[in-house]
Formats: structure tokens, C-alpha cells, sequence
């Protein structure tokens, strides 16, 4: 039962790990997921600068006529366009705080809802490597549904030892000694009629009626425990044979297909670990690249933009391919900080599936800490 005990306390230990570290990887998911857009909205709205730049040009050429009406009205539009999206993207920044309160605080009346999130990390790129081997050695060492598998199947065998020994003899050996200790107060034999000691008639003396030995108080009877052999000892051997016990052979052959079960359950886990080990480095990978070219391609935009417009100053270029450029720009910012921010996100998955996020993020969890965590539903 002790062990049993140990056993239920470390279970609880595993799982109250296990739910703060899913806590932590969707707050940092929440968290990652606000600073894309706030970065969303640093893009859309330097792309409504861009397009009220524009907007001004071509006023310009159309006051000394070096341009049609009809290309004010263009960038009229898109800087409609653009601060429609720059109000959608302000949205999405409200909803990605209360997103992440809601994960931060359970109390509805906490600070935290009435102050603005600022977050102090920024996308920027730190390649995570580790090789698949050690990602899953790692994974199916700290995973926690291995350990709480684990576990319970320790349970299981523990109670299955404890049925095969009720089918065993029992033999019990006890022994009893004890010892009593009397004294009281002298006194002799009276007559019945006279209430008067009786004369012993040899030697005209009270006939006395406690022996001497036992005359005298509770240290006097500490004293005759041991000496004057008020002494008693028992010895018993009690065998017991159990006869055929058919609830016990049910039980023993019920546990012995669970621990089959088990078994076969904690190798299907394994198996799943491992695909989701390599699920995710391989997802980690896929990112690493796109944030390369995602990279590239934003680089090589604003390059398109830059030579764009100086060709629009000189007159060589039209109105809309400004624009256009403007657009391919935004979208290319807009794609690399999507890049950065799946990659960031990859390697919570990876940290996450290996079981790591926790030590990764500084958290630490002594033992026992699931006793001592209220209760907050």
C-alpha cells in the first residue's frame, strides 16, 4: 500500500507537469501570436505612408500636368484600401491581448485586462538545431503519458504480486509474555459479629492477611512484577492454506491482459512520440528555409519599389506599377514576419514534443508541487 501510495503521488506530480507545460506553449503561442500582429500593423501602416506618399506625387504631376486625373484617383483608392486593413490589423492586435490575458489571468477583474501588453521579444532569428536521434531519446525519456504509463503499469504488477501471494501459505508465529506486580495495605482476618482482628492461637498474634512482600504502595508493586513470579507466556502458530480462491485466479488473469494491454499501449505511444518528433523538426526545417527566402524576397521588393519610383519621378514609369510595388512590398514584409513567427512557433512545438520547454523557458517545478496548488475552478 506504501508503495502503492508513492506511486499515486508521483502520477500526480507527472500530470500537474504535463499541464503546465501545455500552460506555457499556448502562452507562448498567444505570445508570438501578438507580436505578429503588432508587426502586421508596423507594415500596414508604413504601407498607408507609402501609399499617401503617392498620393501626393501624383497631385503634383497632375497640377504641372505631367499627369492624368485618373492616377490621383488610383492612390485615393489604395489609400482607402490600405487604411481599411491597417484598421482589421488594429483588431487583431485586441484580440491577440485578450487572447493572451485569458491564458495569463483566470480572474476576470485582474490589472492585466485594464493595461496594454507590450511585448519586449522580437521575431528575430536564432536557428534551434538538434538531430532527430537526441530529439526522440530526449522526448521518450521526459515525455510524461511514458512516465504515467509507466507508472501504472508498476501499480498493476504491484497488485498483481499482492493476489499471487494470497495464493500462497501463511504461516504466523506469535508470542505473548507479560508480568503483574501487586501491593496494598496491611490487614488481618476480622469477626464477623465483633468487627475485631482474629488472635491466631498459638502465637496470640492478628492473623495477618497480605503476605509482607506485597505490603506497601505502587513502588512495591513495580518491585513484586519481577520478584515474586507473577509471570505469564504464550506462544502461537497459526498455518494458513488457502483453498482455490476463483475471485483471485479472475483477478490475476484480468491483470495479466491489462499488463498485455499496457505494454502494447506504452509501444504505440512510443511510436507516436517519435512521429511527432519527426513531425516537428521536419516542420521546424521547412520554416528555417522559408525564413531564408521569405528573407530574399522582401530584400529584392523594396529594391523593385526603390527603382520603381525613381523611375516614376523621372516620368518613365506609371502610376499603378508604383502601386503594385508598394503592394509586392507589403506582402513580402508581411510573409517574412509570418516566416519568423512559424519558426518561433516550431520551436515551441519541438521543445514542447521533447519535453524541454519547461527547463528552455526557465520554469522549474519542485517535487510534490501538485499537493499544494489550489483548486481554481
Amino acid at each position: 500500500n506504501l508503495k502503492l501510495a508513492n506511486l499515486d503521488l508521483t502520477l500526480t506530480d507527472s500530470e500537474f507537469k504535463q499541464k503546465v507545460t501545455d500552460t506555457i506553449s499556448n502562452i507562448q503561442t498567444a505570445y508570438w501570436d501578438l507580436v505578429s500582429a503588432i508587426r502586421n500593423y508596423d507594415i500596414r501602416r508604413n504601407s498607408v505612408k507609402l501609399a499617401q506618399i503617392n498620393l501626393r506625387d501624383s497631385r503634383k504631376k497632375v497640377e504641372v500636368g505631367t499627369s492624368a486625373p485618373i492616377d490621383v484617383t488610383d492612390a485615393e483608392a489604395t489609400v482607402a484600401s490600405r487604411e481599411v486593413e491597417l484598421i482589421s490589423a488594429e483588431e487583431t492586435i485586441l484580440r491577440a491581448q485578450n487572447s493572451l490575458r485569458a491564458l495569463v489571468s483566470n480572474d476576470r477583474n485582474a490589472d492585466i485586462w485594464r493595461k496594454v501588453i507590450v511585448p519586449t521579444d522580437q521575431p528575430d532569428f536564432k536557428e534551434f538545431k538538434v538531430d532527430v536521434d537526441t530529439a526522440i531519446n530526449t522526448a521518450l525519456k521526459n515525455r510524461p503519458e511514458l512516465q504515467q504509463a509507466d507508472l501504472n503499469l508498476q501499480q498493476l504488477d504491484i497488485r498483481k504480486r499482492l493476489n499471487e501471494n494470497n495464493r500462497k501459505w501463511q504461516v504466523d508465529l506469535t508470542g505473548q509474555f507479560g508480568s503483574n506486580g501487586t501491593a496494598g495495605p496491611q490487614g488481618c482476618q476480622k469477626n464477623q459479629f465483633t468487627g475485631e482482628c482474629v488472635l491466631d492461637p498459638n502465637t496470640q498474634l492478628p492473623i495477618l492477611l497480605t503476605p509482607p512482600a506485597l505490603v506497601g504502595g505502587i513502588g512495591n508493586a513495580y518491585k513484586t512484577m519481577w520478584t515474586e513470579g507473577y509471570t505469564n507466556w504464550q506462544i502461537q502458530l497459526q498455518v494458513t492454506i488457502p483453498l482455490r480462491n476463483r475471485s483471485i485466479d479472475a483477478q490475476l488473469a484480468q491483470q495479466n491482459i491489462q499488463k498485455r494491454q499496457q505494454l502494447m499501449n506504452i509501444r504505440k505511444m512510443e511510436q507516436s512520440i517519435q512521429v511527432e518528433i519527426r513531425n516537428a523538426l521536419q516542420s521546424l526545417e521547412t520554416s528555417r528555409k522559408q525564413v531564408e527566402t521569405s528573407g530574399v524576397a522582401r530584400r529584392l521588393a523594396r529594391e523593385r519599389l526603390e527603382g520603381e519610383e525613381k523611375r516614376f519621378q523621372a516620368g518613365l514609369s506609371q502610376n499603378y506599377l508604383v502601386l503594385q510595388r508598394q503592394n509586392e512590398l507589403s506582402s513580402a514584409e508581411y510573409q517574412e514576419l509570418q516566416s519568423l513567427i512559424r519558426y518561433k512557433q516550431a520551436v515551441v512545438t519541438v521543445q514542447k514534443a521533447m519535453y524541454t520547454l519547461l527547463e528552455s523557458s526557465d520554469f522549474a517545478i519542485a517535487k510534490g508541487s501538485s499537493s499544494n496548488v489550489p483548486d481554481l475552478k
